[in-house]
């Protein structure tokens, strides 16, 4: 399948089945953790990027077999509320397939446009980032199209908040010495309150980023909680799947799916999966002698990088 990814473990969502609605890599921002790569395209403008039915066709086959899956998730390779058809594609889904729940994960960074927020009324969990409380940040750390403010993305942010039923999920992602300073940590804490999310998690980077950035310490991130000291914050950790059998053809293309969208070390694809580690080397030594995968090492240890095309 092209644009429809997984099912995958994922740490916070549980067995996801993902789906891209952009191509690499099309986005409204080029952060400099991004574990996806450098922006090709930077850019608001919301457009059908990739053929809607397509997408259609591709999860319909899927989700016919009734899958065992936690839900479905609107990711991938750039920000997603780029395709215009967003909320063609969730009505379609809920009249076609209601026992799936959706989820959106999103830089927040078309939120305030009323399109999006119509297009996200009947998603059951969004994602939404704030990494920076000040522009000064967020320009030196996410980088975002021209235009693109923080109070903008707080505004949207609000709005979702207010405007819509979705569980909110906050999540911000420090990077040492850019977001991490006492300051910047208060100015974030005072936006999570006024937003006053179900939920706010704390990340950092954990894999190899597009640009050369340094994540911090679980201590530091504990500190950075009991700072802001937001009821339902979490620290986002490691998750581990239940071993499972999987026939290796289909195996070979989860793991190929996987680390082209993100880079992963052997053992979190072998947990993210559900198999053993040793089953992911052999396939990982047989996609890099084809070309499809290389290793990368980022703070120390080995990543399998997914080569596209």
């Amino acid at each position: 399948m092209k644009y429809v990814f997984g099912p995958v473990f994922s740490r916070r969502l549980g067995f996801s089945l993902g789906v891209d609605l952009v191509p690499f890599k099309v986005c409204s921002m080029d952060c400099l953790y991004c574990e996806v790569g450098a922006t090709t395209e930077k850019t608001l403008n919301r457009a059908e990027y990739v053929p809607f039915d397509e997408v259609k066709s591709e999860l319909s086959e899927f989700l016919k077999g009734n899958p065992d899956i936690d839900y479905i998730t609107f990711s991938g390779y750039g920000e997603p509320t780029l395709f215009s058809r967003l909320g063609d594609l969730v009505k379609w889904i809920k009249d076609e397939f209601p026992q799936f729940k959706l989820a959106l994960l999103t830089n927040s960074s078309l939120l305030h446009r009323d399109d999006v927020i119509n297009d996200v009324r009947e998603i059951d969990l969004i994602l939404p980032s704030l990494d920076a409380a000040t522009d000064e940040t967020f320009k030196k750390l996410n980088r975002p199209v021209s235009g693109l403010t923080v109070n903008r993305v707080v505004e949207g942010i609000l709005r979702l908040k207010s405007e819509t039923e979705s569980k909110i999920w906050l999540e911000t992602l420090f990077v040492r010495g850019i977001n991490d300073k006492k300051e910047e940590v208060e100015r974030l804490g005072e936006l999570v309150y006024k937003i006053s999310p179900d939920k706010w998690h704390l990340n950092t980077v954990v894999r190899p980023p597009a640009y050369g950035v340094e994540g911090l310490s679980y201590e530091e991130l504990s500190e950075i909680a009991k700072t802001v000291n937001y009821p339902n914050t979490e620290i986002i950790a490691k998750s581990v799947a239940k071993k499972r059998k999987m026939p290796v053809n289909e195996l070979r293309e989860e793991i190929y799916q996987i680390v082209v969208r993100r880079p992963c070390p052997v053992d979190e694809i072998a947990d993210a999966l559900g198999v053993l580690k040793e089953e992911v080397e052999s396939i990982v030594e047989k996609l890099e002698e084809e070309g499809k995968v290389k290793t990368v090492f980022y703070g120390g240890e080995p990543y399998v990088k997914g080569i596209s095309g």
